[in-house]
């Protein structure tokens, strides 16, 4: 009658309790007080971690503008020095001729620069042979038939883009020389 009793009391509650009749053991006190979701958390809450504030020389747009300031001021050191080193009054001078094994030798004083050599013939028409230049000298086989007796040589720095001529003024005023094959030292 009291196990009825006790049914008759967990079915009027409305909860049924496990392990109140008799033979079977109770599992502890009252299940299901603590509704699911309900009542305090299991982690606790987080806070935003505070900004973190960059020192003025580890900012990005400084450290751009130091390194580019750097390669302003060597880019500067560069040009000077070569600047420096490369005079633009490139002139030719003291042009010899001699023949060679039967080859042309042209040979001129100057600085470390680019040459230009043209071949001017007896009718007036010139012709480049600046790949023929290598330092300050040139070799011009005789098999190529690049010249005769009769025709005169033009070296320039390669820059000046005047008319070529044997004129004495205009040859001295682009800072070349001019010699003729007929002078030629054997």
């Amino acid at each position: 009658m009291t196990d009825r009793l006790t049914a008759m009391s967990s079915t009027a509650t409305g909860r049924a309790t496990v392990g109140d009749a008799a033979g079977q053991p109770k599992l502890g006190g009252r299940g299901g007080d603590r509704a699911l979701g309900n009542g305090g958390s299991v982690l606790p809450e987080l806070t935003e971690a505070p900004e973190r504030v960059r020192r003025w020389w580890l900012q990005p747009a400084f450290i751009v503008s130091v390194c580019l300031t750097f390669l302003a001021l060597a880019a500067l050191a560069a040009w000077l020095i070569v600047s420096a080193l490369t005079d633009s009054n490139v002139k030719v001078s003291a042009l010899s001729a001699s023949t060679e094994s039967g080859n042309l030798r042209l040979d001129w004083s100057g600085p470390e620069a680019d040459y230009a050599l043209f071949a001017v013939s007896g009718d007036g028409t010139a012709s480049d042979l600046t790949g023929f230049v290598t330092g300050t000298e040139a070799w011009l086989p005789a098999a190529a038939g690049l010249y005769d007796d009769r025709t005169c040589f033009v070296v320039r720095p390669a820059g000046d883009q005047g008319e070529v001529s044997l004129d004495a003024g205009t040859v001295a005023g682009q800072k070349g020389a001019s010699i003729c094959a007929a002078d030629a030292a054997s």
